[in-house]
């Protein structure tokens, strides 16, 4: 299954979602640090703060089959067989979308028949427009 939507439309839901999870983020991490006094320096907090993040794509993606920004933007995530994706495919397009971000998953964007980035590449997962 081949993806519609542009490497443009990908980066404006990744840039609102990106103010959204960055609010979500610092909202927590002050709670979090008024509760806890100095947490930032903590490990745990590291992985509060990721595992915070990967639930609001997961369950964005799982549940709604999408984010805000792609809701924005107009396109959904799921399966060739046109069903929602799973939680195990949320994780693994979540771990590579972090290469994505740094340019070299969608870079393999643009050299793949189906014109999918690495993460939903190896998640089995595409992007549909959901425009009428």
């Amino acid at each position: 299954m081949k993806s519609n939507v542009s490497f443009v439309s990908r980066l404006g839901a990744i840039t609102y979602d990106f103010f959204l999870v960055f609010s979500l983020v610092f909202c927590t991490g002050l709670v979090v640090n008024l509760i806890i006094q100095d947490s930032t320096n903590n490990p745990l907090y590291f992985f509060l703060m990721l595992l915070l993040t990967y639930g609001y794509f997961a369950l964005s993606w799982v549940k709604g089959r999408q984010t805000l920004g792609m809701k924005a933007w107009k396109f959904e995530i799921m399966q060739a067989d046109r069903k929602s994706i799973t939680y195990a495919q949320s994780l693994g397009r979540f771990v590579l979308a972090l290469l994505s971000l740094v340019g070299v998953g969608f870079i393999f964007q643009f050299f793949n028949k189906d014109r999918l980035p690495l993460h939903d590449y190896f998640s089995k997962t595409y992007l549909q427009s959901t425009k009428k």
